[in-house]
């Protein structure tokens, strides 16, 4: 039990202690504690960060760089093999080849016409030879070889002797001429530096033949028996690649070499300043020639080395980069040494600056807080009476304010918005009923079928006025609806057809009235005598006394994607112009009902009072061609449907 309460006892112990010193002092020393912790930090973390991302994007660097390099190598592999190819898919050569191989034999036996051929072939292929190695750059040498006999480039003036294969056997056995009979066809690359030495010489006085070569060779076959002729050699010197790959040289704190699998065949532009070249122990090369691409971190001579290669696997020689960890990376230890700087600096100036905010601020807040205290009691007499400008002085000021007029806001303002919002609130409970209840017919409704009756028993019959006071009857019967606040849409239908009935009795051009619903109308609800005032309004205002023409109501219905009534009543009337449609849509939308026009304005309000602002009224006419009124209530389903009479075929 004692270990279980031991950490909530040291909280409580603490916070006792820290209570002991003022607020300000002991925000003063978590602030500083926050600061240098999270200084520390964030410096710390992000110089870790940020040396791995620089470590990364050097070595990117230094990767691309040297991918690029080996891009650039291949393409010159790719340009000194086509220009062998012009020897190895010159069909009139392979025939000079094969001509002189079938000739062989009669040349042996003493057949003057067949060595004139041999000679004659001889110097054609052997020009052709010369004539390629001196348009392409780099090529050393070029032999062609065949079972017992070699083709040399042709000799000029400056050069009487051109490079020549001593030993065919010890062509046949070296590896020049067994990897390109492995081939194929293909070219074949090697690095035959060693081979070259033993095998090609230049003149018949030398010990020592071609050194450091790269050879490419070609095993010819003829194009019509598809049977091997000879191997094609070529040997370039290594300098001609660096002298292609000097761009490459200028890369900083880093030296690029070309690698073979014997070992380092040449630096490009090497720097005493940059690493040299791994010696063989370090097995490197091994590693290069086995993964072929690829970056390493080596150490050499207590210095750490960024390692990035590249080559091809069919190319005897790689790109080979080294560069010193520290040089690429400098940049970063300069800013991890100005961070720890900053870093320092920011905590001092942070400390010191929150030093000087904690006591500016705690003398006029502790005054603020004692003068709070005071008018929390109910003494509204506190007053600050700060002269300070900065923000703590403009809130003691506005304090100050508070203070003077709250007693004033609560006895007038506050308690004024509660009466006028109990007012309002009374004033919308009666307009609503009021709205409902704009004549009370049932004295009138009782009154006028006395007379009817009086009619029918004095004419012993149905007369026009019974039948005007029936239909008049008829319409106040609808009107009296006790307590009920909303009717089908079918019966507000029937409240307007009859209506119109009524006033068909006292004009000579009677109203017609159309309807046209996509819905039930039975099957949804609306406020009551909400479209008998709109029509109303069509027949006082939309049509002349003079007018003799046919005259039309419409009432076309529909249901909305938003689950709306769209009801549409439009006239063939009179219309308006646009002022006298502002005027009036101005005038619907007033909460306060006004002496004309009060059908429409009534129907607005109360659908507005039962459903929201969203709904209720909108007018469109256009002056000699009609009005639209378009009613817009939410589509309100009846508990029950009730079948009622169709009232789409009613006319007036």
């Amino acid at each position: 039990m004692t270990i279980h309460h031991r950490p909530r006892w040291f909280i409580r112990r603490l916070v006792s202690q820290l209570r002991r010193v003022p607020i300000f002092p002991r925000l003063l020393l978590v602030f500083c504690t926050l600061l240098i912790v999270s200084t520390v930090f964030i410096t710390f973390f992000n110089q870790k960060q940020y040396a791995q991302e620089a470590e990364t994007n050097a070595v990117k660097h230094l990767s691309v760089f040297v991918q690029n390099a080996s891009l650039e190598l291949m393409q010159e592999k790719e340009r000194l093999e086509l220009a062998l190819l012009q020897f190895t898919q010159n069909d009139e050569i392979l025939e000079a080849i094969n001509q002189n191989k079938l000739l062989q034999p009669d040349a042996q036996a003493g057949d003057v016409q067949a060595n004139q051929t041999i000679e004659h072939n001889r110097q054609k292929i052997e020009h052709l030879l010369r004539s390629i190695k001196t348009k392409v750059d780099g090529i050393k040498t070029l032999v062609f070889v065949t079972d017992n006999s070699q083709y040399q480039m042709e000799s000029t003036p400056k050069n009487l002797n051109s490079p020549f294969i001593r030993n065919l056997d010890d062509f046949y056995k070296s590896n020049i001429y067994k990897q390109a009979v492995k081939a194929q066809g293909y070219s074949s690359w090697l690095d035959s530096s060693q081979e070259t030495s033993a095998l090609f010489y230049e003149n018949d006085t030398d010990t020592l033949g071609i050194l450091g070569c790269i050879t490419i060779s070609y095993q010819v076959y003829s194009p019509d028996t598809q049977q091997p002729l000879g191997v094609l050699v070529g040997c370039i010197y290594p300098n001609h690649f660096t002298h292609t790959l000097n761009k490459y040289s200028s890369q900083d704190g880093g030296n690029t070499f070309i690698v073979g699998e014997n070992g380092l065949v040449e630096g490009i532009s090497a720097r005493l300043s940059a690493p040299p070249f791994l010696s063989k122990n370090s097995g490197i090369v091994q590693r290069i020639f086995s993964q072929h691409k690829g970056s390493l971190l080596l150490e050499s001579k207590g210095k750490e080395l960024f390692v990035n290669f590249c080559g091809e696997p069919s190319f005897p020689i790689h790109i080979v980069n080294l560069t010193y960890r520290d040089y690429a990376l400098q940049t970063v230890q300069k800013i991890a040494q100005l961070s720890f700087v900053v870093m320092f600096v920011v905590i001092l100036i942070g400390a010191f600056g929150f030093y000087l905010a904690a006591v500016s601020v705690a003398y006029p807040v502790n005054k603020l807080i004692y003068a709070m205290k005071r008018v929390g009691a109910g003494d509204f007499s506190a007053m600050y009476q700060s002269k300070s400008h900065d923000e703590i002085g403009l809130l003691c000021q506005e304090f100050d304010r508070m203070v003077a007029d709250m007693k004033e806001l609560i006895d007038k303002v506050y308690v004024s918005e509660i009466r006028e919002k109990s007012l309002e609130l009374n004033e919308k409970t009666a307009q609503l009923n009021a709205l409902q209840m704009q004549i009370s017919p049932h004295f009138l409704y009782n009154t006028l079928d006395m007379i009817r009756w009086q009619c029918m028993y004095e004419n012993g019959e149905e007369s026009s006025a019974s039948d005007m006071i029936e239909k008049f009857c008829t319409l106040l019967r609808m009107t009296i609806k006790g307590d009920q606040k909303k009717e089908t849409v079918q019966e507000s239908l029937l409240h307007a057809s009859t209506y119109l009935e009524v006033v068909n009795f006292r004009h000579t051009s009677k109203f017609q009235l159309k309807t046209d619903f996509s819905f039930e109308p039975s099957a949804y609800l609306m406020p009551c005598l909400s479209l008998q005032p709109i029509i109303e309004n069509s027949v006082r205002h939309a049509f002349s006394n003079d007018d003799t023409s046919q005259r039309c109501i419409c009432i076309c219905g529909e249901l909305n994607w938003q689950g709306n009534i769209i009801l549409k009543i439009s006239d063939n009337g009179n219309g308006m112009s646009s002022e006298q449609l502002a005027a009036l849509q101005l005038h619907t939308e007033k909460s306060t009902l006004g002496k004309d026009s009060i059908g429409l304005q009534n129907v607005n309000q109360r659908c507005k009072l039962c459903y929201g602002e969203n709904y209720g009224i909108y007018i469109e006419s256009e002056l000699n061609v009609g009005t639209v009124v378009t009613l817009t209530i939410p589509a309100e389903p009846t508990a029950q449907k009730e079948e009622n009479r169709i009232v789409s075929g009613i006319v007036g």
